[in-house]
């Protein structure tokens, strides 16, 4: 998924701050910023969690507040026989410029923000015939990342070559967790009572790639004419910055200082929970947590730490001390929350709330569901409405699998918000 773009993130402040010396730095020259990863995120085929019971006896059809599903579908009692659910789902969220601007170099205008995120999960199931256990392989990749508004404003300005005419202060901050991983997982379904059921699945992970650390630091410019200034590090009066991340590849060049260590190996753990319910006869809820108390260990992790500190008029202009290392790294795993919350008005019409949570942004979803008359292969059709990002979606779901659309724009370039949907069962 492009790791020599989203691996880069942190470049910025080895551009955008160690150029204003006006040094040739090997160390971290000629290094892109990329906020999220993927070039194609707004058209990539994404799969909202199946997240149907574990249980089909307590209901037959019942599915992630990410793809919302008419449990109207499938009136089979699929627990009698073994069933296959296989599962894909991407989805991004970046407010300050379109998901493709991060990607090409913060070319469009800026706007407010203090995040961007892109999480991906993949997930093949199979639950035998009567069994309240089931076994399946699963894939995750998490990647979030939040920054002060200034931060975001001085790589525009410097990306974009606009310069700062007036004297200001920017607080520089970036906290940022990469983690990709695969492994396998097995699953328990606890029958709470009749109408509410608790399913557990323990992952093991064995580490894909991961990228993880902050930034901080203060910058500010002084006012200079505009025949003396073609970019915002002209202008810079004083700058100091620490970084300190880890690494399965160096993403800030340290190549180029004969930095080259062995790739770590991760493994690590996490919890994934669902509770499904029923409020009333035509009511029901989901509750689906992703990660919970999920750990990975990394041995032997390289890591980066430098400190810089500039200043126009100081001799020397700017003076660095850093440190390359390796060391055992426990990072804990981004975890995520999906809800769901649905009426059922009569045998064609749903209702539904939406909720969807991780580390740096809480989302919520409004739908209406229509079933569309077919004995043999009923079809159901749900528009959803996000409020807080302007994205409008759509889904198409049957008993045998579905596909969800959600943006706030048709146009993939302008995008900010993105999510796709793909998922299917089958009983034998």
């Amino acid at each position: 998924m492009h790791s020599n773009k989203r691996e880069k993130f942190m470049s910025f402040f080895s551009r955008a701050i160690y150029s204003f010396s006006q040094q040739d730095l090997p160390f971290f020259a000629k290094r892109k910023l990329s906020f999220i990863v993927p070039t194609a995120i707004a058209m990539m085929a994404s799969t909202s969690t199946l997240a149907q019971s574990e249980n089909p006896n307590l209901y037959s059809n019942f599915n992630s507040p990410s793809n919302p599903t008419n449990d109207w579908l499938n009136n089979q009692n699929i627990n009698e026989k073994s069933q296959i659910d296989w599962s894909i789902i991407a989805t991004a969220h970046s407010p300050v410029q379109p998901i493709t601007a991060f990607i090409g170099d913060w070319d469009a205008p800026l706007e407010s923000g203090d995040h961007a995120y892109l999480q991906g999960r993949a997930d093949l199931k199979v639950r035998p015939a009567g069994s309240l256990i089931s076994y399946g392989l699963g894939w995750r990749y998490d990647y979030l990342m939040s920054f002060s508004e200034e931060t975001a404003e001085v790589y525009w300005q410097y990306e974009n070559k606009q310069p700062s005419s007036t004297s200001q202060s920017y607080p520089l901050f970036l906290d940022a967790k990469h983690n990709e991983r695969f492994g396998a997982n097995v699953g328990f379904t606890q029958p709470l009572n009749s109408n509410w059921q608790l399913t557990t699945h323990a992952n093991i992970w064995q580490g894909l790639h991961a990228l993880e650390g902050k930034v901080s630091g203060d910058l500010t410019t002084r006012g200079l004419p505009d025949s003396e200034v073609s970019n915002i590090r002209d202008s810079v009066n004083k700058a100091d910055a620490y970084v300190d991340y880890y690494y399965d590849k160096p993403a800030l060049g340290e190549e180029n200082l004969n930095w080259n260590p062995t790739k770590p190996s991760g493994y690590g753990y996490s919890l994934d929970l669902q509770l499904v319910g029923k409020l009333s006869d035509k009511t029901q809820v989901i509750i689906s947590g992703y990660d919970v108390l999920g750990r990975m260990h990394w041995k032997d992790m390289p890591n980066t730490r430098y400190t810089l500190d500039y200043d126009v008029n100081g001799r020397p202009l700017y003076t660095i001390e850093g440190q390359l290392d390796t060391k055992d790294v426990t990072q804990t795993l981004p975890w995520r929350v999906e809800g769901s919350l649905m009426h059922q008005l009569n045998n064609q019409w749903q209702l539904g709330a939406h909720g969807q949570i991780n580390d740096i942004q809480d989302l919520y979803q409004l739908s209406v569901g229509y079933q569309f008359a077919n004995f043999h292969y009923p079809v159901a059709i749900t528009g959803l409405i996000e409020p807080q990002t302007k994205a409008l979606g759509i889904t198409l779901d049957s008993k045998y699998g579905g596909i969800k659309l959600l943006t706030d724009d048709i146009d993939a370039e302008k995008a900010k918000r993105s999510e796709i949907s793909l998922y299917g069962r089958y009983a034998w």
